[in-house]
């Protein structure tokens, strides 16, 4: 047999992208973003570049402390999951997500889901996470992201977040 292998070789570092799933809700499309800050090099643009894991560009905070960013849709959606990825390779700090919704066109928002995770720079530095929800008429989905619960003088960071419908 001399017949050789068809192959590819991808270096571990360069993760190939995922497509998003048909029932990705396109954010540029069809929401606003209204951010408190945002970093002149890592702009709220990258979270939703299409660039995904360990690596992927991301959205950095313009200044310390908690962070909140509101996606206003152009018409209500129906929420059926959330995909978000968070990447710290530099401070050691615990960093919680807050996720609220408006059917009302943000007079009244309700919690729906707050997490928190932990980073260190030698062990923990990459978390990817797809929450299953059942929302509907979601006019505007606000997501308050605290850098570290120890008040470390650090920013929040977000590199990509999807909503399904």
């Amino acid at each position: 047999m001399n017949d050789k292998l068809r192959k590819k070789i991808i270096p571990s570092a360069a993760k190939p992208d995922m497509p998003a799933p048909e029932n990705t809700i396109d954010i540029i499309r069809n929401a606003e973003v209204i951010a408190t800050s945002e970093s002149e090099n890592f702009p709220l643009d990258n979270i939703v570049d299409g660039s995904t894991g360990p690596g992927s560009s991301q959205w950095v905070a313009g200044s310390a402390g908690a962070q909140t960013l509101i996606f206003k849709f152009d018409a209500p959606q129906d929420i059926t999951a959330i995909i978000y990825e968070i990447e710290e390779r530099e401070i050691a700090r615990t960093q919680e997500i807050c996720f609220e919704v408006s059917t009302d066109s943000g007079a009244h928002f309700r919690e729906i889901l707050r997490h928190e995770y932990n980073f260190s720079p030698d062990g923990s530095t990459f978390q990817r996470e797809e929450l299953k929800l059942d929302l509907h008429q979601v006019t505007d989905l606000k997501m308050t992201i605290k850098a570290d619960k120890g008040n470390l003088d650090c920013r929040a960071k977000l590199n990509h977040i999807a909503f399904q419908a």
